[in-house]
């Protein structure tokens, strides 16, 4: 209901509006599709409208304690409040507080939309890890501001997330840090921006809730750079799996005439190939990441090449 587009019915009646109903009269055989870049890696950040009792949780009690003198009945940890680097205070037992109230593990994007949609079939495209978190770092200003512009920058980026996350999956466990980083304590709520495009690489970590909830029918996970490098066939490829008939000529002509956008290449054109030693760095953290994730999907192309360890 926070969203800014709406609530979910807004977001529902897209798919039976007038439009798109002549247009189902017109061609009932035709596929209602919906394309995002984050919903695979359904992290806390990404899912927060899922997650509104845990910040509603938390901010009510930081209320309590930043009240002044404290509000009757606030806890007596609020005495205990530290002053955080913002200036103001942290009331740390709130995380506490507010992990108690929020959802389940078991309420998750896969489980929500399988349960709206029982029909629904999912097309996954992956991104190489380590190229994708070179992109990352770049298509979005606050890193470089942060932590410097080009290979340097980069090079501190990685060093601090990659030890900020290390830090969080030994104390609390891999996929409970990838699931909900921040929700852990004051230590990761004070990461910048919560390690999120460095978790957005670990696939395999959001895998489990998908394969369970999507039967291998329903579920196609590709390498984009396959994608990227025969456009076409990988088109065709999905085209067949979802089991539409074979397309025209005309549909054929439309297809090619979409215009492909890959990231890398225009990172690349602007800020060159990540170095070596930092494309070194950045696939031996995710080596481990992406072997779970060729394993479960018994597809070696997700850990070959660029995708496997490093030599």
């Amino acid at each position: 209901p926070r969203w800014r587009g709406g609530n979910f019915e807004t977001y529902g009646s897209r798919f039976s509006g007038d439009a798109t109903l002549a247009a189902l009269d017109a061609a009932p055989d035709s596929l209602l599709g919906d394309a995002s870049p984050a919903s695979f890696t359904f992290m806390f950040a990404e899912s927060l409208r899922l997650h509104y009792r845990y910040l509603d949780a938390f901010d009510a009690c930081y209320r309590e304690c930043k009240a002044n003198p404290p509000q009757r009945g606030a806890p007596s940890a609020c005495a205990n409040r530290k002053k955080g680097s913002d200036g103001g205070y942290r009331a740390d037992h709130c995380y506490g507080r507010a992990t108690a109230a929020t959802s389940p593990l078991s309420f998750n994007l896969p489980a929500f939309a399988t349960t709206l949609l029982p029909a629904l079939r999912v097309v996954v495209m992956l991104r190489e890890p380590a190229e994708r978190l070179w992109i990352a770092f770049h298509s979005y200003g606050q890193y470089p501001a942060k932590y410097g512009q080009g290979a340097a920058g980069f090079g501190g980026y990685f060093g601090n997330q990659s030890a900020a996350w290390h830090s969080c999956a030994s104390r609390h466990g891999v996929r409970p840090c990838a699931l909900r980083f921040e929700g852990h304590g004051p230590e990761q709520a004070d990461v910048y921006y919560h390690c999120d495009q460095l978790i957005k690489g670990m696939y395999s970590a959001f895998l489990p809730e998908w394969q369970a909830y999507f039967a291998p029918e329903r579920l196609l996970v590709l390498p984009s750079s396959e994608h990227f490098a025969r456009p076409m066939r990988s088109t065709r490829l999905v085209w067949r799996w979802l089991g539409l008939r074979e397309a025209s000529q005309q549909e054929e002509a439309d297809a090619r005439r979409v215009k492909e956008g890959d990231e890398l290449e225009q990172t690349v054109r602007r800020h060159r190939e990540a170095p070596a030693h930092h494309s070194r760095a950045v696939r031996a953290f995710y080596a481990p990441f992406n072997r779970d994730l060729a394993e479960a999907l018994d597809d070696r192309r997700f850990y070959r090449g660029n995708w496997g360890a490093p030599s």
